[in-house]
């Protein structure tokens, strides 16, 4: 009884679509539907999946789905956002320093890792890009959050390699942190089509891991 009890308590910061504050049970059932969305959207892609498709594999009805997302982009958004929390331990990879002897491993775990979180996330991460492109203001927002850490410690290692003479002051420090962001953004889209010509996804990462490592710091990937 105590058990069930605390899990009924209610968490402050999730809300069903009333505005109500959800209990843990809540919470619970709302992440099956996240998590099976997610799922479904690498079969279906964002366009065809429809909430039916989400609460029959959940094994819900549609109500109970309507209770937490307003519909199937809401329930996109709301893994958008939580992709803001999860990519933080691989942004905070660029505040290592990358110019000693490890750099070039740094900077390969790195895009190795990014790599992996893209394997996994596509779907989302394909649907967050599109929408924000299309200037819908909900995913513009959150691929601010998303991009700000790395383009905050990609500005500052091109900036610190410029103070010390590694990379020229004739590069904007912005527009080349932008530049290597939206390389390590856009090369997965490119990668069946790269792979079917004979080029690994090792290769790939080794060559984003010397652009980033020489553009940003000015070091040589050795």
């Amino acid at each position: 009884m105590i058990e069930d009890a605390a899990a009924d308590d209610a968490v402050d910061d999730v809300t069903a679509t009333d505005g109500r504050v959800i209990g843990r049970r809540a919470i619970q059932t709302r992440r099956r539907i996240l998590d099976t969305t997610a799922a479904l959207l690498k079969e279906h892609g964002g366009l065809d999946l429809k909430v039916t498709d989400v609460a029959r594999e959940v094994g819900t009805s549609p109500a109970t789905f309507y209770q937490y997302f307003a519909d199937v982009e809401d329930a996109i958004l709301a893994l958008a956002t939580d992709l803001v929390v999860e990519v933080a331990p691989i942004s905070a990879q660029l505040d290592d320093d990358w110019t000693g002897p490890d750099g070039p491993d740094r900077a390969r775990r790195f895009v190795s890792d990014y790599t992996t979180f893209w394997d996994e996330h596509a779907a989302v991460l394909r649907i967050m890009l599109l929408r924000a492109d299309e200037r819908d203001e909900r995913f513009r927002g959150i691929r601010r959050g998303y991009n700000a850490p790395f383009m905050t410690s990609m500005v500052a290692k091109v900036r610190s390699a410029q103070s010390v003479g590694r990379l020229t002051t004739a590069l904007d420090a912005e527009a080349t942190a932008g530049a290597m962001l939206a390389a390590l953004d856009r090369l997965p889209n490119y990668r069946e089509m790269f792979e079917k010509r004979g080029t690994t996804r090792d290769a790939m990462i080794e060559t984003m891991a010397r652009l980033l490592l020489s553009s940003l710091t000015g070091e040589p990937l050795s």
